[in-house]
């Protein structure tokens, strides 16, 4: 009742706005395209200052007074030409015009099509002011600007998005990874983690990436499984005639340089990251010994981060139609490396963990994006292939007091207990994509898509050792307290997702500059996957042996088993077991099968309404067979979910003028737990350790958005406004009533969250003549949310916890992001100049909910800078890149607030606390 009483208030005030003016309308078309439409051209009324871009239709609107006027049609290489109107008040003239490049000649000029023309800021802020949803678009230009390396920096810089440490995806708008979706030219992308839902967006580098749309409200086109915002990448294609260009770079992150020589694990680095062993467990007798890697580690001397990137492409044509080939080919490779702190605390501030860290990072991406795109008179056709290599890996070594090693505290035995966790994720995703669109009319249009994307991603042979020192002999000795301190674990995730959709538009008044558009829609997807794991335990008979932590492959090797200092088990037993090699694992499937109306109707020039409905079939089964449970088992169930939603989505746009536009937005939306978040296996981090809720069921969710937009010039812009979100049947991660750190999932009751965002994009100074120019402008978006969730304890089913607090802020929800920029850029017509510094900030935000009179842990405040120069010899199409970042060297820090039980008094304890350290980078790019 309260949503439908502030839609109606909305209504009221937005249609009570009206002007004595008239109004210009009208298409401009591309002559030497074949009559297409021309978006983000320049329509000015001569001796005015007043003006307008068309959009990505080639439409344009422009209010003024009556008169008559001369309208002027210009773009960047095409002949200007000019059109009288006469303008009556109340009425709207009709002025369509065209445009060709003819004789006409630019020196040194590029002239780009649409696709181009979609990564530029201008063109992108356009494109937004446009647009009925409320959306963030940023494009290839904005994030070469800013010196953004992938899409996963690139959102974190826009307002109300922000990144939890240690999480791979982003939170928009206090709303984690769950809430969100990510997909590909508009078709969805599976995730390559089975601890997420969508696929992590550091995959995707800048150099494929076209634009990012960040869409935070819903409409009927989007899967519903989606209230924080939809991520939509569209991939790069041809932008001209034909191109190619190469470049390449290099960095140094001075905390991996100043260290000497850099732990890697055995069998697991390569400069580009493919394994050199296989992915899957080698054992086949747990009598034999038969692993193809060493717990010893290696080390690598040559330290230097570094990346290059192929591009290349042309146009040709056939009759009257056009083929475009085009294709990038990029590398990346990252070294890191970090000091810091690791512990566990009580309530009371007692550590049971207390470790200094070492951990050395590398990371290796290759990615290979294709496109072919036919485009002939009334539509086109387009294929996309993606393949994206991504390896990471790291040493974790952690030294001092572990209760579970030796709990004397205080001793020496006890301060130099020993872990180092040896990991490594690889993953391949192969995406293909398969579109196409039809135009039958002025009136009717369709657009159809189909994709088939294929995952494997593995962690083969994690390694871990854990000691225990003896301050007699001083010596270590491995941990015996259980088989699992000693270990190798491999997985193997398999996926197989394919979506199709279709599409149909029929405009009521193709003519008119505001046409009322009906648009009926469906989409299907299926996704299946297998994860499968086995972990390979060292059971030591008699205590652990004497060992060498920078050896223990002198005791943990065929002589060690043939001798009896250890057995190799398994979760399911020893090698007396016959079953004891089967591996554990969780099938999952999910069909979605959806269809869409929605109905785009101007009510006058100014206001159009956008009013769609969409029905979504969910049904999802997983079966699993771990170890914690089967699905044979009784006392659980198959992890099943089948529902029908009917989905309402309403967008509102009022624009008061020109320059001035209110939006407002109200939509439901649902959102599915995930397969590992249901499914019962245990997985085991070095800090604590994890497994699934078989009884989770969907959340709700009811979104209401406004926002006020002031467009002060095509590159500049004023933008506030407020959301409410309301979440009922919230998923939770949370800590279990267990004597172990473990964590599971949990529905709590309902939550909520409110907020406030800031926008604003401007230029301080700007000088602009034939010769040379100059532009000095200032980037700032800010964002405010207070969030709240209702925290039930859970006692029944296979989960049990208690809440420490009955009502607690939602986990990840940071209650304030700053993100700023300054550039400065400087051409004339030889050089040109770009310098840019770029400001990131959030504030203290929820890491982990308290449970059991534990108090939350801390995500704490954290600032970073970044500052990035291009520098470009026209002359020679080279471009120098260089820059410094993370300038700021911030440390990254855990934290809890704990009550001593002798004092009474509250303190802030630290739980974790590492430094990344600063980079430089440097790189050349050339294009033909």
């Amino acid at each position: 009742m309260k949503l439908k009483f502030l839609i109606f208030t909305l209504f009221i005030c937005v249609i009570g706005f009206s002007q004595n003016k008239g109004t210009i309308a009208g298409v401009l078309l591309d002559k030497d395209a074949n009559n297409q439409p021309l978006p983000f051209a320049n329509v000015a009324i001569k001796g005015t200052k007043i003006g307008a871009n068309t959009d990505v239709e080639g439409k344009y609107t422009i209010n003024i007074a009556p008169g008559k006027y001369i309208m002027q049609f210009s773009f960047v290489g095409y002949e200007s030409t000019e059109v009288p109107v006469t303008v009556v008040a109340n009425e709207t003239v009709i002025a369509n015009s065209s445009l060709g490049s003819g004789s006409y000649k630019l020196k040194d000029v590029v002239i780009k099509s649409n696709g181009g023309s979609r990564e530029k800021e201008t063109a992108l802020l356009l494109e937004q002011k446009n647009a009925i949803e409320m959306k963030q678009v940023i494009g290839a230009q904005e994030l070469s600007r800013k010196g953004v390396s992938d899409a996963a920096v690139a959102v974190v810089k826009t307002a109300g998005v922000s990144k939890q440490e240690g999480v791979k995806n982003v939170f928009v708008r206090g709303l984690g990874d769950r809430y969100n979706s990510t997909t590909l030219n508009g078709m969805p992308l599976p995730s390559e983690d089975p601890a997420y839902k969508n696929i992590s967006l550091d995959f995707f580098s800048s150099n494929i990436i076209k634009n990012i749309n960040i869409n935070k409200t819903f409409s009927a086109d989007l899967y519903g499984d989606n209230a924080g915002a939809n991520i939509d990448i569209s991939s790069k294609e041809l932008d001209k005639r034909a191109t190619f260009s190469m470049s390449a770079g290099n960095g140094i992150n001075i905390s991996a340089n100043s260290i000497g020589e850099f732990a890697v694990a055995d069998g697991a680095y390569s400069y580009f990251g493919f394994l050199q062993n296989g992915r899957n467990n080698p054992i086949t007798n747990l009598n034999k010994y038969d692993f193809e890697s060493n717990f010893k580690t290696n080390s690598v001397s040559n330290k230097i981060n570094s990346n290059f990137n192929i591009l290349g492409g042309g146009k040709f044509n056939i009759g009257k139609n056009s083929l475009s080939l085009f294709g990038v080919v990029s590398s990346n490779s990252e070294y890191f490396y970090s000091e810091g702190f690791l512990g566990q605390a009580t309530y009371s501030g007692d550590y049971t963990r207390r470790n200094d860290a070492n951990r050395w990072d590398y990371k290796a991406t290759q990615s290979f994006l294709g496109n072919a795109k036919y485009k002939f008179n009334n539509g086109s056709v387009s294929f996309n292939s993606l393949y994206i290599h991504n390896n990471s890996q790291y040493v974790n070594r952690l030294l001092g007091f572990d209760d579970d090693i030796n709990g004397n505290i205080g001793t020496e035995a006890a301060e130099k207990s020993l872990v180092i966790r040896q990991q490594n994720n690889d993953n391949n995703l192969f995406s293909n994509q398969l579109l196409a669109d039809y135009k039958f009319s002025d009136k009717i249009s369709v657009n159809v898509g189909g994709v088939y994307s294929k995952l494997r991603g593995t962690e083969p042979d994690r390694k871990i050792n854990t000691y225990a020192y003896n301050d007699v002999t001083h010596t270590y000795s491995a941990a015996s307290d259980s088989a699992a301190q000693t270990m190798r674990y491999f997985s193997t995730l398999d996926e197989n997702d394919s979506s199709a959709k279709g599409e149909i538009n029929y405009t009521f008044n193709p003519q008119s500059n505001t046409p009322a558009v009906l648009t009926l829609g469906g989409n299907y997807r299926t996704t299946d996957r297998t994860f499968n794991f086995s972990e390979l335990l060292y059971d030591f008979n008699s205590g652990g042996p004497t060992m060498d932590p920078k050896n223990p492959d002198l005791v943990l090797n065929q002589a060690g088993i043939d001798s009896g200092v250890f057995h190799l088990i398994t979760g399911r037993g020893g090698a007396n077991n016959p079953n004891a090699l089967s591996p554990f694992y969780y099938l999952a499937n999910r069909d979605i099968i959806a269809g869409y109306l929605q109905l785009l109707y101007p009510f006058s020039e100014k206001f159009t309404a956008q009013i769609g409905a969409r029905t979504e079939q969910i049904k999802q089964n997983i079966y699993w067979d771990t170890n914690l449970s089967s699905t044979n088992d009784l006392t659980t169930k198959p992890s099943k979910i089948d529902k029908n939603y009917i989905l309402p989505s309403l967008n509102l746009k009022y624009a008061i003028n020109e320059k001035n536009a209110v939006r407002f937005s109200a939509s439901e939306t649902y959102t599915m737990p995930q397969f590992k978040e249901m499914a019962q296996f245990l997985y085991s981090d070095i800090n604590s350790n994890e497994y699934g809720n078989p009884y989770l069921v969907p959340s709700t969710d009811y979104n209401v958005d406004c926002k006020y937009d002031y467009y002060l010039s095509k590159k500049e812009l004023i933008s506030f406004g407020g959301f409410y979100k309301y979440i009922d049947n919230p998923i939770s991660r949370t800590q279990m009533n267990s004597p172990a750190l473990e964590y599971s999932y949990v529905n709590t009751s309902k939550a909520f969250v409110l907020g406030a965002e800031l926008e604003v994009r401007k230029t301080l100074y700007n000088f602009d003549n034939e010769i040379r120019a100059k532009d000095f402008s200032w980037g700032f978006n800010a964002s405010y949310l207070y969030s709240e969730q209702t925290q039930n304890n859970q006692t029944t089913g296979v989960i049990s916890t208690n809440f420490t607090h009955e009502k607690g802020k939602m986990q990840g929800a940071s209650p304030l992001l700053l993100n700023t920029d300054l550039s400065f850029t400087a051409s004339n017509k030889q050089t040109s100049f770009l310098s840019t510094l770029v400001f990131n900030y959030f504030y203290d935000k929820v890491y982990t909910v308290g449970t059991n009179v534990r108090e939350n842990i801390i995500e704490k405040a954290v600032p970073t800078l970044d500052f990035i120069n291009h520098f470009e010899l026209k002359q020679y199409k080279l471009e120098i890149n260089f820059g410094l970042k993370n300038m700021l060297n911030p440390k990254f820090w855990l934290t809890q607030q704990t009550t001593s039980t002798v004092t009474n008094e509250t303190n802030e304890t630290l739980i974790s606390s590492y430094k990344k350290g600063q980079t430089f980078v440097f790189g050349l790019n050339w294009q033909l």
